[in-house]
């Protein structure tokens, strides 16, 4: 029974490990088929959502399926009395349906297909309508039905079924969570790390990786966060130590490396509230770091230019190579047109953001959601 516990636990981070928990209960409780399954109740009936089978049962899982793990299947129709809530419920079928009764004969039968013979079920509400079931059936090669003792260990295993279920779907929401957050720093461009104070990483995205990778003023050495200029160095640790003083949330910045611009890195530090840890034990402030290259190309989309500020596609394109550092007589020489349509459009522009001059176009479309979702 240990043993079996220690594996239910162990199901959350290793869902696998499902399939070994159901054979050692087929093993302990003398049965052929060991299922749990996760149930909706709506409309009158349940709906499977998640279930996982021990090994015999996952082998002949499609002959199961065809037979009786399907949406005739009259279980499925079982009205959950008042009793599951809060607790576990053992029941048979026979305390299911009514002797004599049709769904119990059909019941019968496509079991008897199966040659699975009497059956347990253990039934605990998960949550407002979700409900947590052990199916269990012994091989109609033993005769002995499920009794007294298999009974009660079935009601001291559904709380620490439920208790595995409920810290697998935390695990997976925390996991999805994570992932969702990598996904959207990446298609925002967005250069992201979590670290401590003492720049220990935490996670970082894609974009950062790169950056830490190839970057001459700030790189990833031994799981931590450093300047490589000893000038710098310093200054990070104090960057990481004020995002991360108690009190309110606040963001401090800083540019590593040469001011031009070149091979330069600006960063952005922001302190994380976050829960108390297990037990009390009290932790380093966790500080989200935000980079960015100033001196690499913006990498502005025209077409983002155009949809935010209403521009033609000549008007953006002009627009962006401006804020990529090019001359209005720069831009029209590439571009093969002359100074004078190359005026037009930056007048059209101007006239577009509500800008008086060109410096102040270049600032409003660098600061705007063109950059955001490019960087």
């Amino acid at each position: 029974m240990q043993e079996m516990l220690l594996n239910i636990y162990a199901c959350p981070s290793a869902p696998d490990r499902w399939r070994t928990v159901l054979d050692q209960v087929c093993d302990f409780m003398s049965v052929r088929s060991a299922v749990i399954q996760v149930l909706d109740y709506r409309g009158g009936r349940f709906t499977p959502v998640w279930d996982v089978r021990d090994s015999y049962s996952h082998a002949h899982r499609h002959e199961h399926d065809r037979v009786l793990n399907n949406d005739d299947n009259p279980r499925l129709r079982i009205r959950p009395s008042g009793d599951v809530a809060g607790q576990a419920v053992v029941m048979r079928d026979e305390d299911a349906f009514p002797p004599g009764s049709p769904e119990l004969r059909e019941l019968k039968q496509r079991c008897q297909m199966l040659q699975l013979g009497s059956n347990l079920c253990g039934l605990t509400e998960l949550s407002p309508g979700r409900f947590l079931a052990l199916e269990l059936h012994r091989s109609t090669m033993m005769d002995q039905p499920l009794g007294a003792a298999e009974e009660q260990l079935t009601k001291q295993l559904l709380p620490h079924l439920r208790q595995a279920i409920d810290l697998g779907d935390q695990l997976q929401s925390t996991r999805l969570q994570a992932d969702l957050l990598a996904e959207a720093g990446e298609v925002l461009g967005a250069a992201l790390v979590l670290c401590d104070t003492a720049g220990r990483i935490i996670w970082m995205n894609s974009p950062a990786r790169t950056i830490l990778h190839r970057s001459p003023a700030i790189r990833e050495m031994g799981g931590y966060i450093r300047a490589v200029q000893p000038a710098d160095a310093g200054s990070l640790r104090t960057l990481l130590s004020q995002a991360g003083a108690g009190g309110p949330v606040q963001s401090t910045q800083l540019t590593l490396g040469r001011m031009d611009g070149e091979g330069g890195m600006q960063v952005m530090a922001t302190g994380l509230q976050a829960g108390p840890m297990l037990w009390g034990r009290e932790t380093s402030r966790t500080v989200a770091l935000v980079l960015r290259e100033p001196g690499r190309p913006m990498n502005i989309s025209p077409a983002a230019v155009a949809a935010l500020f209403g521009m033609s596609t000549a008007e953006a394109r002009l627009t962006v190579g401006l804020c990529d550092g090019l001359s209005l007589r720069d831009y029209a020489q590439q571009r093969g047109i002359t100074e004078g349509t190359a005026r037009i459009q930056l007048k059209r522009a101007l006239a577009k953001t509500g800008s008086p001059r060109q410096a102040e176009l270049v600032r409003r479309v660098c600061t705007s959601l063109a950059v955001s979702m490019m960087q």
